[in-house]
């Protein structure tokens, strides 16, 4: 009782707000988090702690709990190493019905498995169950089908897992399906398997199909586009696959694709799929952003591709993360994506929105369906991401202090707000959780952000590592997750529900 009493206080209040929301809301300067005291130990903070230690604009924290559950690694427990002891490191959440899905994260190595617990209260996370990797992979992607009560998730090869197969046996990698009707007793209903000893990475999936992002056969180079169709989720079926040419074995990659503005090979890989009205908006790494129709999900078909390395250089792990859909009407095909970068050099990654209003353009260049994707306006952290020496003609990225001097300031994913398709939550690694207007799609605007204590549990780097964001389709409560160690933080946005979809691009 006192739990619904608690959440039904928040819905209000958060009503209240966003009635009374202006059109844009006021940024004030810049708010840096206060330092720790010495000896303050960041992984055992109590939530006024944790809210004392972080730079807040346009959020409240309403939990925190850093989950350190028994089936931490070894190193995350602080065993045969000097330093703290870590909470679990996450990567994707998904919330319904007051049930979260937590996928563990591998950098640094702390937890090899699917976390499932209740946050009903955010004041009181409770662990429910646990699911591990197979053995010598990590499983950080999950998806769930609510109605149908099916949790999905990929094994991806990893060094870090504690626990390797037998010398000479290849791992278990591909994709997991369970029964989570009793989410207190998770049961495994099938497996369908990427090469042996092969990756995956990111995913999705509707009623009908898992879309992941797959290394499905010994002849492919890095992930390509795997099609499950799980109708009859103890015997899915993979029923399609799509590469880029030059990623299977014997093939050559087309000018756009070949190399890079150093001269070296690029990086084109499957990274990230969000599935929109039978189109597949994909993050292709140095290939960009590629578009498939699924009408026919057995026959996928390209139809469009915003592909800008060269002249942009994606670094040691390629450039497009995430291609996000700005849907307006339901039903309707969007006239915008949100595009994010994931490059870790200098400079580092930043976000794009496109206009892609004009998908049926018959222009093809080098083989490949352009589309018409229309460049609009670009985003980046302010006095970060532009500083450059001229003398040097070089970029010049802020450093952490003398032996700990690598900070993450690129994009990662973008989340929008399923209040308003002009407010977009955006999650930035060490700058935390970032917020956009994009009402004006020609110039978004940042209007909050949540930087959380430094939560820092990696020997070599002194950055955050805020990952992933989900907004929780019933409470509008939003799920941060973080990579290092820190667990989960439950948010609630407190600025302005704007009020009017972005404008046109297209004009």
């Amino acid at each position: 009782m006192k739990t619904s009493v608690r959440l039904a206080s928040y819905l209000v209040s958060a009503a209240i707000i966003a009635s009374s929301g202006s059109a844009r809301a006021q940024l004030g300067p810049e708010v840096t988090p206060p330092d720790l005291p010495a000896g303050k130990d960041v992984f055992n903070l109590t939530l006024d702690e944790v809210r004392q230690y972080s730079a807040i604009q346009n959020f409240e924290v309403l939990g925190h709990e850093y989950f350190k559950i028994p089936q931490r690694t070894p190193f995350a427990k602080g065993e045969g190493r000097a330093g703290p002891e870590l909470g679990s490191g996450f990567n994707t959440v998904r919330v319904y019905d007051g049930i979260a899905y937590l996928g563990g994260y591998d950098g640094p190595p702390t937890l090899f498995g699917i976390l499932i617990a209740d946050v009903h209260d955010p004041l009181h996370m409770v662990p429910l169950s646990f699911i591990p990797c197979h053995v010598g992979t990590r499983c950080p992607y999950l998806r769930v089908n609510r109605e149908k009560k099916i949790l999905m998730f990929g094994n991806d090869k990893n060094p870090n897992n504690p626990n390797q197969p037998p010398a000479g046996e290849a791992t278990k990698s591909g994709w997991e399906f369970y029964d989570i009707s009793d989410p207190r007793h998770p049961r495994e209903l099938s497996f369908v398997p990427a090469t042996p000893g092969g990756s995956t990475h990111g995913m999705a999936a509707d009623d009908k199909y898992v879309y992941g992002c797959g290394q499905y056969a010994a002849d492919v180079n890095a992930q390509a586009v795997q099609i499950i169709d799980y109708s009859s989720p103890e015997e899915p079926e993979q029923v399609a696959t799509w590469h880029v040419q030059g990623q299977v074995k014997g093939e050559q990659y087309g000018p756009l694709d070949a190399k890079g503005p150093d001269g070296k090979p690029e990086l084109v890989w499957c990274h990230e799929i969000v599935p929109y009205d039978n189109k597949l908006y994909i993050g292709y790494r140095d290939a960009g952003m590629v578009v498939l129709d699924t009408t026919d999900p057995r026959k996928p078909r390209e139809i469009a591709n915003f592909d800008y390395i060269p002249p942009y250089y994606g670094s040691w792990l390629g450039g497009a993360h995430t291609v996000q859909p700005v849907i307006v009407t339901p039903g309707k095909d969007p006239d915008l994506v949100i595009m994010t970068d994931e490059i870790f050099t200098c400079p580092q990654g930043f976000g794009r929105i496109l206009d892609i209003s004009d998908l049926k353009s018959p222009d093809v260049i080098a083989g490949r369906r352009m589309g018409n994707p229309q460049l609009l306006s670009t985003f980046r952290i302010p006095a970060i991401q532009d500083n450059f020496d001229f003398a040097k003609h070089e970029f010049v990225c802020p450093k952490g202090p003398p032996g700990n001097e690598e900070i993450q300031n690129t994009t990662h994913l973008p989340w929008i707000d399923q209040r308003s398709p002009s407010l977009v939550y955006v999650t930035w690694y060490d700058e935390g959780v970032r917020v956009l207007d994009i009402s004006n799609p020609y110039a978004p605007q940042f209007i909050g952000y949540y930087k959380p204590p430094r939560y820092n549990g990696r020997p070599k780097s002194w950055d955050r590592q805020t990952r992933e964001i989900f907004q929780d389709p019933d409470t509008n409560l939003l799920y941060v997750t973080d990579g290092n160690g820190g667990g989960l933080t439950v948010l609630r946005w407190t600025g302005p529900i704007l009020k009017n979809p972005p404008l046109p691009g297209a004009r």
